[in-house]
């Protein structure tokens, strides 16, 4: 076997290490700096409170290591299994604290979206002003669908690996969705 100090993670493909960490669990230290910031984030923007976001990220590192035998690479990528376990785990939280979430956004994820919204439709000054209220209102489904797109710039064939979703699928669905967000940020449209 080999030392894990002597590990090249670029040089060895995710697979291997996974495989690796799966009868050793020294070689999860790789995959752990590799992925613990984007799912600090993830996770950070659904919470909104560091100290949890931190206990959060603990505890889906602690699932994946526990669970690592159960991953099979078959089309679902490590990531999306890592980000699924990281969604149903802020999904838990909610829900054993009985609290409801709220979007947060800062300047440079509305602008993301507003870029997919027709020229005509960019009289958003007003409209991205009201965008995290529309966000709030979104079936919880929607809004993850909206966020890994926009927020953390998933690709859909990702998006649909981690919701459980065909790529097709998030395709429409995310159509579907930004044109009832089209909808509400016109003027004198109150419904979603």
């Amino acid at each position: 076997m080999i030392a894990t100090e002597n590990i090249n993670a670029d040089a060895i493909s995710e697979n291997e290490l996974i495989e690796w960490s799966k009868k050793d669990h020294c070689y999860f230290e790789p995959i752990y700096e590799k992925y613990y910031e984007p799912i600090f984030r993830l996770i950070m923007c659904r919470v909104q409170d560091e100290q949890v976001t931190k206990d959060i990220t603990s505890n889906v590192f602690c699932k994946a290591l526990v669970n690592l035998d159960k991953y099979k690479f078959q089309g679902l990528s490590f990531s999306s299994w890592l980000y699924r376990l990281a969604l149903n785990s802020c999904y838990d939280y909610f829900r054993t604290q009985n609290k409801k979430r709220t979007v947060v956004l800062e300047e440079f994820m509305t602008q993301e979206m507003a870029e997919e919204f027709e020229p005509e439709a960019l009289y958003l000054q007003r409209g991205l002003k009201l965008l995290p209220e529309v966000l709030d209102k979104l079936k919880p489904r929607d809004l993850e669908l909206i966020e890994l797109r926009f927020f953390e710039s998933k690709s859909f064939k990702e998006i649909g690996e981690i919701l459980g979703i065909t790529e097709n699928n998030a395709k429409t669905l995310s159509h579907r969705i930004l044109k009832r967000i089209r909808k509400k940020l016109e003027p004198n449209r109150y419904e979603i």
